[in-house]
C-alpha cells in the first residue's frame, strides 16, 4: 500500500519579487519618499543579492538605468526627464556639500552602487570627487593607468578626463564587461541620467581603472558568457521593444516595452526570451535587452509534512533531486511536485521554484517468531525428523521378524565365542596333563 503526501507546485515568482525568499539588494539607509515610490527603487528590490559583490555592483547600476537628475528634492524619484540641476537620490545618500545636494553626481552614483552590493570599503569608501577617489585608490595600490595595458574586469571603476582638464579625472563609471576590444559601462551623470556607454580600450578619454578589492567573485567573470543564454531579469536597452506572441520577428505583435523596463525572462529560445505579458506567454528579442541578474530558484523538500531541506540554485546552474532521509517502516519511491511528475534521487530538476514531497511506500509488517528451544527439537539428537511439508515425521518401527533375527544373530555370536574359549582351555589342559 502506498501513502502519497503531495503538495502543489509553488507559483513562479512575480517580477516584483514579492514572493522571493532570497535576499534582495536593499539600501543601507532610509530612502526618500519620492524614491521609495519610484520604478528605480522597485527595480533595485527585484534583484537578488548573488553574493558576488562585483556582479551585484553592476546589477545595482543597471537597475537604475534611465534615472534622470532633477531640479529639487522633489525630483529624487528620477522621473524629471528635463531636470538639469544635479538633484539625485545618490547625492542625498552621500550627503550635502556646501549645504546642497546639487553637485556633479557620477562618483556619488558609483559609490551608491558599491554600497548596495556591500562593497563600499573594497574601493576605499564613498566619494563625490573623482580626483580624490583616484588618489585614494593609488594609495591602496588599486589603480592602473590606461597606458599600463591593464584589461578591466566586471565591477571595476573606469575613470575619464575631458580634454583640457588638469585634474586627475572628472568623470567615473562602472565597467560591465570587455568585448572585442571595447569596454562597456554604466555611468551616472551621463547626459544628465544613468546611461549605458562603450569605448575602445585605446580611447584617450579613459585615464585609468579602479580595481576594488572584491571578495567572493564567482559570477562576474562569466557575465558576458551568460548574456542572452541565461534566464534572468533583463533590462530593455532600446528606446522601445516589440513584444511578440511567438519567438519570431514575423509573429503577431502583442505589445511594447520601453527603455529601462526590467523584465523577467524565464526561458530562452535562439535569442528570444519568454516573458509573461498580459497574463500570457510572450517573447522579446534579447538583441535589445541586457542581462541584469540571473534568477535564483528555491527547492523545498517535505517528508510527511515536515520540511527536511531547502536548497537554492541559479538559473544557469543544474539542480538534482536529493535522497530522502530514512523513515523506519517505509521505502522511499521519489519526490512528487503535485503535478504528477516524480523525481528519483539524482534526477535533474526543471528550472523553477519547486515544493517537492516524498512518496513513501509502507513496508509490510513481519509476523513475530519465537526463538528456537529444546522443546522444538532443536539440538535434540532424539528429536523426530521434520518432513518437507514442515510436519514432524514418525521414526520407522522395525517388524517382529527383524527383531527376532537380530536377537538370534547377537545370541549366536556370544555362544560361538564361549565355545571357542572352552575348546582352547581343554586343549591346553590335555597337553600339559
Amino acid at each position: 500500500m502506498k501513502r502519497l503526501f503531495a503538495a502543489g507546485l509553488l507559483a513562479l515568482l512575480l517580477f516584483s519579487g514579492s514572493a522571493r525568499r532570497a535576499a534582495a539588494l536593499t539600501p543601507t539607509y532610509t530612502v526618500s519618499g519620492t524614491y521609495r515610490s519610484s520604478t528605480y527603487h522597485k527595480n533595485l528590490l527585484a534583484l537578488t543579492k548573488t553574493g558576488d559583490p562585483a556582479f551585484d555592483t553592476v546589477a545595482a547600476a543597471l537597475s537604475q538605468y534611465t534615472y534622470h537628475e532633477g531640479n529639487s528634492t522633489a525630483d529624487f524619484g528620477g522621473n524629471n526627464t528635463s531636470g538639469s540641476k544635479n538633484y539625485t537620490e545618490y547625492n542625498r545618500a552621500l550627503g550635502t556639500i556646501g549645504g546642497s545636494y546639487s553637485y556633479a553626481w557620477c562618483a556619488a552614483f558609483a559609490s551608491w552602487c558599491l554600497d548596495m552590493a556591500g562593497a563600499k570599503e573594497s574601493a576605499g569608501g564613498s566619494f563625490a570627487s573623482c580626483t580624490l577617489w583616484v588618489d585614494r585608490l593609488r594609495e591602496l595600490g588599486l589603480y592602473s593607468n590606461r597606458s599600463s595595458g591593464y584589461t578591466p574586469k566586471t565591477g571595476d571603476l573606469i575613470f575619464f578626463r575631458s580634454a583640457g582638464t588638469a585634474r586627475a579625472s572628472d568623470h567615473v563609471g562602472i565597467v560591465r564587461f570587455v568585448k572585442e576590444g571595447r569596454v562597456f559601462t554604466v555611468e551616472g551623470n551621463s547626459s544628465n541620467r544613468v546611461s549605458l556607454r562603450d569605448y575602445a580600450l585605446s580611447d584617450t578619454y579613459i585615464v585609468g581603472y579602479g580595481k576594488p578589492r572584491y571578495e567572493g567573485e564567482r559570477l562576474s567573470a562569466t557575465l558576458l558568457s551568460m548574456e542572452d543564454k541565461t534566464p534572468g531579469l533583463y533590462m530593455v536597452t532600446n528606446s522601445f521593444l516589440n513584444v511578440r506572441a511567438k519567438p519570431s520577428s514575423a509573429a503577431a505583435k502583442a505589445g511594447t516595452l520601453y527603455e529601462g523596463a526590467l523584465v523577467r525572462v524565464d526561458q530562452i529560445e535562439e535569442g528570444w526570451g519568454r516573458i509573461s505579458y498580459g497574463g500570457k506567454n510572450a517573447y522579446i528579442s534579447l538583441d535589445y535587452a541586457d542581462l541584469a541578474t540571473p534568477l535564483i530558484y528555491t527547492v523545498s523538500y517535505t517528508v510527511e509534512g515536515e520540511s527536511v531541506s531547502t536548497q537554492t540554485y541559479f538559473s544557469f546552474e543544474s539542480a538534482k533531486a536529493v535522497q530522502a532521509p530514512v523513515r523506519e517502516g517505509y521505502r522511499f519511491s521519489g519526490w512528487t511536485d503535485g503535478e504528477g511528475r516524480l523525481f528519483a534521487a539524482g534526477d535533474p530538476l526543471p528550472l523553477g521554484d519547486l515544493q517537492l514531497t516524498a512518496v513513501l511506500e509502507t513496508l509490510p509488517e513481519e509476523e513475530p517468531q519465537s526463538p528456537p528451544s529444546a522443546e522444538d527439537g532443536i539440538g535434540d539428537l532424539n528429536a523426530p525428523p521434520v518432513s518437507e511439508e514442515g510436519n514432524t515425521a514418525p521414526l520407522p518401527s522395525p517388524s517382529l521378524p527383524e527383531v527376532a533375527d537380530r536377537a538370534a544373530r547377537e545370541a549366536g555370536s556370544v555362544t560361538g565365542v564361549l565355545a571357542a574359549v572352552l575348546g582352547l582351555w581343554w586343549y591346553i589342559r590335555k597337553r600339559l596333563g
